[in-house]
């Protein structure tokens, strides 16, 4: 936590904890007894966070409770080991670990943060041979672009299963991503509670998104034949470079000021006539004529090219509605906006 300056920016409860470092343990005792669990946590959390405390502050918190009350010469401590303290003294030693338990918590990194800085392909190589529920585990917390490559470099027959049991996958065990995580990373590095919400077909559908085309048809086959409810609903979810004709104008102009004309070029070689005369319709007309030019001239272009030109532009336009600059209609064009 930052050191903080000005009184005025303590909220009550990290008032309550300096009081209580500053009033030292028979006064904590009797306030503690007068707290129920969730306060307890609250407080005992507010002495974990702020470490070491300034006279002036302590003054300032203490004359707001007690005018006569000036007596701090030094500065506190608070801290884990010091709140595991105070605690033991007016709780029984189960209650105690389970409210550390939940402080430490609360204090990590959540679980599998970082990992997108690994290889994909290290990463696939490790978890070939996992189970196909640690590895939808897994693949719901990679960014979509890295998850995708991870399910590319994974066995085919591997793949729909994975993504299956990661659409059904809704609250996992807080404990478990822990375990799974810190596994995990024991293998990479080797190689150079509450559940919390990692997948079902929202998280199967960026996935896909960013796979290449045959993969993400491969997949939804086999979803199809077990689920056809929910394969629909990935196909739902999911925005191809095909679905832009369904952006509005303005739409389009913003993403225009993001995308290259030679990426734009490229993925209009495999696109409908309805998507070009989209782009064309919303570009200079000196920038229109000039990638048509190119496309007449262009020869045989290799269809990975034009899908990866064709996923950036998605990327991008997914990116736009994020930071809300662009509206993404539903599927069928029909208007959304209220």
């Amino acid at each position: 936590m930052e050191e903080i300056k000005d009184p005025k920016e303590l909220t009550g409860v990290q008032k309550t904890a300096i009081l209580l470092l500053a009033l030292g343990d028979p006064y904590v005792q009797k306030i503690f007894k007068e707290l129920d669990r969730d306060e307890i946590v609250k407080v005992s959390k507010a002495m974990v966070e702020l470490e070491t405390v300034p006279q002036e502050i302590v003054e300032a918190v203490l004359t707001e409770f007690y005018e006569s009350f000036l007596s701090g010469k030094r500065a506190l401590v608070g801290g884990p080991s010091q709140a595991k303290r105070i605690l033991s003294k007016v709780l029984d030693g189960e209650s105690v670990e389970d409210i550390m338990k939940r402080l430490e918590t609360e204090h990590k990194p959540p679980p599998f943060k970082g990992l997108e800085n690994y290889s994909p392909n290290i990463m696939a190589r490790i978890l070939a041979n996992e189970h196909p529920q640690t590895l939808a585990l897994i693949l719901g917390h990679l960014p979509p672009h890295q998850a995708a490559e991870v399910l590319k470099n994974l066995p085919a027959g591997v793949r729909p299963e994975v993504l299956l049991r990661l659409a059904k996958l809704e609250s996992v065990p807080l404990e478990m991503l822990y375990e799974v995580d810190s596994v995990l990373r024991e293998q990479l590095e080797a190689m150079g509670g509450e559940g919390q919400k990692v997948g079902g077909v929202q998280a199967v559908a960026e996935i896909l998104n960013a796979t290449e085309r045959s993969i993400e048809e491969e997949v939804l086959a086999e979803i199809e034949t077990e689920s056809p409810q929910m394969a629909e609903e990935i196909r739902e979810l999911m925005f191809v470079f095909e679905d832009i004709k369904n952006l509005d104008d303005r739409s389009i102009r913003e993403l225009l000021k993001e995308i290259s004309n030679e990426d734009l070029t490229l993925a209009l070689k495999g696109a409908s006539d309805e998507l070009k005369e989209k782009f064309f319709s919303n570009l200079s007309e000196r920038a229109a004529t000039m990638i048509k030019e190119d496309l007449e001239i262009m020869g045989p272009v290799r269809l990975s090219d034009v899908e990866q030109a064709q996923r950036n532009i998605v990327r991008i336009v997914r990116q736009l509605e994020a930071e809300g600059r662009i509206v993404i209609a539903g599927k069928g064009g029909e208007d959304v906006l209220v």
